[in-house]
């Protein structure tokens, strides 16, 4: 091995000892990464669910003067999470969220999300969106959370969304917002 990955496994090897140290091994009981599942024979959402997530992810972060959450890589990212870092209960929790989408778009036009007009796709979720968020249901609001990271974690939500200056200019306590423009990454 090169000195670089001894470098990167001692400093894991540190973090993680310092975690459990202060007590973390509970929270690191909930987020184990499971190596050897990234691309899988059985990955955990289907070519027809990727493509229900991309397109819910986009009606949520829509592409408007600055990327949607398509181009960001949202999709890639939840995908992600869940084939390497979720439990599968997370991971049932976040499929059935996908298909309530698909259940709701079906009752309320007769057909998939995927096939409805941007118009109903924003349709279908406002009203999902109102009813689950007005019962406090958790698994559709760790979905929201994970589209709402990942775009906010990626590169273009950190600096085309959000503003990011790497040394930020004088202190002023009262700037009007008109002065500012986007908020800050940072």
């Amino acid at each position: 091995m090169s000195d670089s990955s001894n470098q990167k496994l001692n400093r894991r090897a540190l973090l993680l000892g310092a975690v459990l140290l202060v007590g973390g091994a509970a929270a690191l009981t909930r987020f184990v990464r499971k190596p050897g599942i990234a691309g899988a024979a059985d990955p955990a959402l289907t070519a027809e669910h990727f493509a229900l997530l991309e397109q819910v992810c986009e009606v949520i972060i829509p592409t408007t003067d600055t990327p949607g959450a398509i181009v960001a890589g949202v999709p890639a990212f939840i995908r992600q999470m869940i084939e390497e870092w979720s439990s599968e209960d997370s991971r049932a929790e976040l499929l059935g969220v996908l298909d309530a989408v698909e259940k709701f778009a079906w009752s309320r036009f007769g057909a998939a999300f995927v096939e409805l007009t941007p118009e109903r796709r924003f349709e279908v979720i406002k009203t999902l969106d109102a009813q689950r968020l007005a019962i406090q249901d958790p698994a559709y609001r760790k979905f929201k959370h994970l589209v709402l990271v990942g775009y906010y974690q990626s590169e273009i939500g950190a600096t085309q969304e959000l503003r990011f200056e790497l040394v930020p200019g004088a202190w002023r306590s009262c700037v009007p917002l008109s002065e500012i423009g986007r908020a800050s990454a940072v």
